[in-house]
């Protein structure tokens, strides 16, 4: 019965430590790839604050990655999209695996202390 409690809680465990290397990855995607120069977290700057897209995407998770593929229209600040075709064009090398690190990444803002 302990080898079983044991084992549950380190199952428990790897897989938490695997969400939060996920989120560091998707982290790491949005700093390399340039995304964090005009997203700031809860300042509007050249791009919408990372807060403010959550919000707006907040259970709208694939509408966000169909535009982050540059299939889809966005939602926050349609107006001012067209400064962010290139970097669109940057991001679609992504594997799949990383475009939804880095959705999750912007989707989980508010979720996360800064």
């Amino acid at each position: 019965m302990k080898r079983l409690i044991l084992s549950v809680i380190l199952a428990q465990a790897f897989l938490v430590s695997n969400a939060v290397a996920e989120n560091a990855n998707g982290k790491e995607i949005f700093e390399t790839k340039g995304c964090a120069i005009c997203h700031k977290v809860d300042v509007d700057t050249i791009g919408p604050s990372l807060k403010s897209i959550a919000i707006h995407y907040l259970g709208q998770e694939r509408d966000l990655l169909s535009y982050l593929r540059g299939q889809g229209t966005p939602i926050v600040d349609p107006a001012r999209a067209s400064v962010m075709n290139p970097q669109l064009i940057k991001i679609r090398s992504l594997f799949e695996h990383e475009m939804n690190d880095l959705a999750e990444h912007i989707v989980t803002a508010n979720d996360r202390p800064f």
